[in-house]
């Protein structure tokens, strides 16, 4: 027994291989909250690059870890009741990369100067802001878009800084959020 104890041990010896020490991998860049756009946003206005605010990236796709997130258009839609002064809707368009990610209007929001609006809920509204975005469930490939109302109140963002819709699924493990940067005058003073 002790012999064939000796004899599994020297094979076993045999068998090891010599390896190099692995080298250390370099360290990551640090990675921000948001994710960033794909597409490079366009050039900024001499005026905004003097202000210090962000070019807008309205349009670019925006890679999410389970998502895509695209900004297409921001409108100006009927008024609403008071107190709020002014009403916009912001079309987005969401394709998923995996099964049952479920895309609805709440999991937007509008934020400028650390003050953060909520998406309205359930807003009864005509003309270019009709078409809103209905709660989906989607599944990988497939995508959908509407509008997602917003509601401004009396002075939000009176230091006119810049203003950005976010994107944040509701999920249990999480997703990364992502951010739009806003054209300058797309949300009424």
């Amino acid at each position: 027994m002790a012999a064939a104890c000796v004899l599994a041990l020297l094979l076993l010896a045999r068998c090891q291989r010599n390896e190099a020490p692995r080298p250390e991998p370099a360290p990551a860049p640090p990675v921000a909250d948001a994710a960033r756009a794909t597409a490079p946003p366009p050039a900024a206005s001499p005026e905004a690059a003097d202000a210090g605010t962000p070019p807008a990236s309205k349009g670019a796709w925006l890679e999410g870890n389970i998502y895509r997130f695209r900004l297409d258009d921001v409108r100006t839609c009927p008024p609403p009741p008071p107190p709020a002064v002014a009403r916009i809707g912001a079309v987005v368009r969401v394709t998923s990369k995996m099964d049952e990610l479920m895309v609805a209007p709440r999991d937007f929001k509008l934020e400028s100067g650390g003050v953060i609006l909520d998406s309205a809920i359930s807003p009864k509204t005509s003309g270019a802001c009709a078409s809103l975005l209905a709660p989906k469930s989607l599944r990988a490939g497939k995508g959908a878009d509407g509008v997602v109302i917003f509601d401004i109140p009396p002075g939000f963002n009176p230091e006119q800084r810049p203003v950005k819709i976010t994107y944040q699924p509701t999920r249990w493990g999480g997703a990364k959020r992502t951010e739009v940067v806003l054209p300058a005058g797309s949300v009424p003073r």
